[in-house]
């Protein structure tokens, strides 16, 4: 890492005067820009222009805004030291309710166009398909696709990769674990930008925009080892420590030998909530496993069936049996707080899952300038989430809880 700063501001021109003093402090030490904007529309040509003609080595994309701050503009950036990639490897559609249940019958789910490169050597039968079976077949084709940027690269001596992704960066994600096993590796959703620029994201790398794939740097020994840490703000547990004892696919069949969905209603009947449905519209559910007596990683229920128990996972695989988990709500909330603040003399590049929609458009966070400076610190937000993997202990995995921030520190 060589420099972080968050800048915060009321007007264009008050962001590019203070962009321009990030660069004049920063002219000598070289590197490659990483940035993430949340911007107006009428004011994005012009911002991504300045920093382009500065920067012209650049990784970026546009991002949500932050609650405390929207609808200010606010624009991270870092410069950092390490080996730029672009990667066009194809991810994976939504998970589908109930599809591991289909797929032991009979699925009619085709896989997408853009992953044809990846199943192209696969000569089964497309109509009974073991997607995860197949993934796993296909993670030598995924990394044999490695950018070549990559390719050279000796695994012992890349500490972590951070990477601006679409929504599907499990293809990306596979490879880089392939690839470099023990490094961390964290990943930003960019913010869905259809109505903003008409792509589904936005990504920026030297001079060239894209609206698919992922583009990243990897960082090297010579930065020293960072940490990756995860906080999930607003939790309740409805629930104490359960063991999961079968899974399948993205599924939990039972846990303690008992139904999983009968043991979700059953602990929001204690806990007061309305239990006509298994989901509530405005609380959000979720599915902790556990750490060291914490919340280690999170996965959000999208439902549940109390005739067969078993409950769906927003992941492409539920934690395997022997698995220590808690079952935990989001209550509705106004305001989401976010930790933004200076990080004194920690230097680090923070990812935060933000809410779908901000309230009445009035920021939290009144700036008493017409810019509000955090340094020390790159946080962005967006609506999409991060992935994050810590070293070879797991597989990369997505949060989308509004609140949800990841930290690459370095000390």
């Amino acid at each position: 890492m060589i420099r972080a700063q968050t800048v915060v501001a009321r007007t264009p021109s008050a962001l590019l005067t203070s962009l321009d003093r990030f660069r004049l402090q920063s002219k000598s030490k070289g590197g490659t820009l990483l940035f993430a904007l949340s911007a107006p529309s009428d004011a994005l040509s012009v911002i991504t222009s300045h920093l382009q003609s500065h920067f012209p080595r650049h990784i970026g994309c546009l991002s949500s805004p932050l609650p405390a701050y929207y609808p200010h503009i606010m624009c991270a950036v870092a410069l950092l030291d390490g080996i730029t990639f672009r990667s066009t490897i194809a991810g994976r559609a939504d998970p589908q309710v109930g599809r591991w249940h289909a797929a032991r019958r009979s699925s009619i789910q085709q896989p997408p166009t853009a992953q044809s490169n990846i199943f192209e050597k696969f000569n089964g039968d497309l109509n009974r398909v073991n997607w995860e079976d197949i993934w796993d077949r296909s993670a030598m084709s995924a990394q044999n696709m490695m950018p070549v940027e990559l390719r050279t690269a000796r695994p012992e001596d890349v500490t972590s990769i951070l990477y601006f992704s679409d929504r599907a960066p499990e293809g990306i994600a596979k490879a880089l674990k392939a690839t470099f096993p023990h490094s961390h590796e964290l990943g930003f959703l960019a913010s869905s930008t259809p109505f903003i620029t008409g792509r589904p994201v936005t990504l920026f790398h030297d001079g060239k925009i894209y609206s698919d794939g992922a583009i990243g740097v990897a960082l090297q020994l010579s930065l020293g080892h960072p940490s990756l840490k995860v906080e999930f703000p607003g939790l309740v547990d409805l629930t104490p420590d359960l063991q999961i004892t079968s899974s399948e696919g993205n599924l939990i069949l039972t846990v303690d030998n008992g139904n999983p969905t009968r043991l979700l209603l059953a602990a929001m009947n204690k806990h007061g909530l309305d239990v006509r449905g298994v989901l509530l519209k405005d609380d959000e559910f979720y599915v902790g496993v556990m750490g060291d007596g914490k919340v280690d990683r999170l996965h959000r229920i999208t439902s549940g069936d109390p005739s067969r128990g078993t409950i769906a996972l927003g992941t492409m695989s539920a934690p395997p049996p022997g698995s220590i988990i808690r079952m935990l709500y989001l209550p509705q909330r106004d305001e989401v707080n976010l930790n933004s603040g200076p990080t004194h003399e920690n230097t680090s590049i923070s990812f935060i899952a933000t809410p779908d929609s901000f309230g009445d458009g009035r920021p939290s966070s009144v700036l008493e300038n017409d810019v509000l400076v955090i340094d020390g610190i790159f946080i962005a937000g967006s609506e999409n989430g991060f992935m994050l993997r810590r070293g070879a202990k797991e597989e990369g995995w997505t949060c989308t809880l509004p609140g949800g921030q990841a930290s690459l520190r370095w000390t």
